[in-house]
């Protein structure tokens, strides 16, 4: 039904006799239309995921001023007519969008399309309505996905406060961490989203693991879901020209053709309206201004991507670009630690770059560092020096041509085969493919904070947790709260681990309170060559074991 159900004057019996005509459980109905939103704000049953409401709002001179102009030509666009359509049928994927007439994102006018069945869909037949309503998933794999994204509420403030993804990429080492898991079958685990890239290298290296994968950000889990529903659906070559690459200009067509129907339905809606990420647009006239600058992929994109943006910028206007490049292309040590010594290091740390960043606002918009961990920072030593720290040791003992994927990026803005994740290799691809088709791994997929998911959790039901540097953005209510939680969820003999920027971090006395025994992993001590980790962003890395 493409423009036509705002057309009909009675359109009540037409849906019902439209219901009648499809076969039942199996017949689809897809409509394209203009509409309106109801005014105020959405109750709490219409402001979940299954109604597709992400986008959905319109302004009040939105509703009022094309509600009535359509008006003048018999065209009805009452929010009731879409509801009633949703109300019948169960929604399968839907895309809010603006269509820009005249004068693009001046004039826009609000159209839907959508696509729904004569019934609803059970979680155990359709991979694209999973809806897990507990946090516990049974032992009956045949009756399970390999992934659940659980219901959320869009317009609450904690998560319509992003509008983006704040990493494109995961910035703490996965290698580390399982070294320090020691996963096996069975294992249950709770880990912080952030891009995805770490949980899906604990499911690459061990089979039959449950991850409770957790971020307050829904964009994050977006990223998440897109890369599970990739591996579920792409061959290898387009999902490297994806994730490798950054780079894919078919995009678009692959989201609807391939991976809609593995998306939940915000996650449908928000990669629709961001399709450029992996394919942008760049003008001719920006590129001859500014070169190499005006290059864009899907990690120049989200909070991390202004990042990486602002640091080719500063590396241009030292002059050092070129040979920062030339980092990333040393067959040895010596050759990557000479350049890193004569030829980039003295302008790096020298620089006003690094002044900047003993800027709270600076750190929270371009690296995502909360007040609280630059504070924690500070308070043990300076700013320059916390960059020398975590600079000379990874530039002089790891080797960013085939080793250090975490700096390869930073410096390419992209990976290549041999500098890469190891779920972005064909054996990690490989692996992972299998696990989400014979459910080797399950993803439980929160769009929360860790609080409200361990409340949810039973106790005990945990083996292990990975909390990255999450600590560090806390008060101390805040950090008791959770760590209370922590060790109910947890089992006797599990653990957490996790990084911060202090050497030795406030809250450890919190842990030891609620009955964990605390050890240090890792503690990076000033003026020394040996790093944490590939990455060395950190301070410290500590372990906390349920006793």
């Amino acid at each position: 039904m493409s423009y036509s159900l705002s057309m009909i004057d009675n359109f009540y019996p037409v849906i019902d006799y439209v219901s009648s005509l499809l076969r039942p459980s199996t017949g689809v109905l897809g409509v394209a239309d203009f509409y309106v939103s109801e005014p105020g704000k959405l109750t709490q049953s219409q402001d979940s995921e299954s109604d597709g409401d992400l986008g959905y709002r319109c302004n009040w001179l939105t509703r009022v001023f094309w509600k009535n102009w359509f008006s003048l030509d018999h065209v009805y666009l009452d929010p009731s007519r879409r509801r009633y359509l949703e109300h019948r049928f169960s929604t399968v994927k839907v895309f809010n969008g603006r269509n820009h007439f005249i004068i693009p994102y001046l004039i826009q006018i609000p159209y839907y399309i959508w696509l729904g069945r004569t019934t609803r869909i059970s979680a155990e037949t359709s991979a694209t309505d999973i809806r897990i309503k507990d946090c516990t998933l049974s032992d009956n794999s045949k009756e399970q996905k390999s992934w659940a994204r659980l219901e959320y509420q869009p317009s609450k403030p904690e998560h319509s406060q992003f509008s983006t993804y704040i990493y494109g990429f995961t910035w703490e080492d996965p290698q580390r961490d399982i070294e320090i898991l020691d996963l096996h079958d069975g294992d249950n685990i709770l880990a912080i989203t952030s891009a995805g890239d770490n949980v899906l290298a604990y499911a690459a290296h061990q089979k039959g693991l449950t991850l409770h994968c957790v971020d307050m950000n829904p964009c994050q889990n977006h990223l998440l879901e897109l890369k599970l529903a990739a591996l579920a659906s792409l061959d290898y070559r387009h999902f490297w020209n994806m994730f490798g690459k950054g780079h894919e200009p078919h995009f678009k067509d692959i989201l609807n053709t391939d991976l809609s129907s593995h998306l939940s339905l915000n996650a449908y809606q928000y990669w629709q309206s961001n399709s450029t990420a992996f394919a942008p647009k760049q003008s001719r006239l920006a590129g001859w201004i500014f070169g190499d600058l005006a290059k864009r992929n899907f990690y120049t994109t989200g909070y991390s991507g202004t990042a990486l943006i602002c640091l080719r910028l500063v590396l241009k206007i030292l002059g050092v670009h070129a040979s920062a490049e030339k980092l990333t292309k040393c067959d040895s040590i010596d050759q990557q630690s000479e350049i890193w010594t004569n030829k980039v290091r003295k302008y790096i740390l020298g620089s006003l770059a690094v002044q900047l960043l003993d800027n709270p606002l600076v750190m929270w918009r371009l690296l995502g560092v909360p007040i609280n961990q630059w504070k924690m920072l500070r308070e043990e030593g300076s700013m320059s020096q916390y960059v020398r720290d975590t600079l000379d040791p990874v530039a002089l003992t790891t080797r960013f041509i085939d080793e250090n994927y975490f700096y390869h990026l930073l410096i390419k803005q992209q990976y290549s085969q041999m500098c890469c994740p190891g779920y972005l290799t064909k054996t990690g691809f490989d692996k992972l493919q299998l696990a989400l088709k014979y459910r080797y791994a399950r993803f439980v997929i929160h769009t929360s904070t860790i609080v409200d998911v361990l409340k949810r959790l039973g106790k005990g039901e945990l083996t292990k947790a990975i909390i990255m540097d999450h600590m560090d953005w806390f008060s101390e209510n805040e950090a008791a709260v959770e760590i209370k939680e922590l060790a109910r969820a947890i089992k006797i003999g599990g653990f957490v681990i996790w990084r911060s920027a202090a050497r030795i971090p406030w809250y450890i006395s919190l842990f030891e309170a609620h009955g964990f025994s605390v050890e240090a992993l890792s503690v990076r001590q000033p003026n020394t060559m040996a790093p944490i980790d590939r990455v060395n962003m950190y301070a410290s890395f500590y372990k906390a074991t349920r006793i």
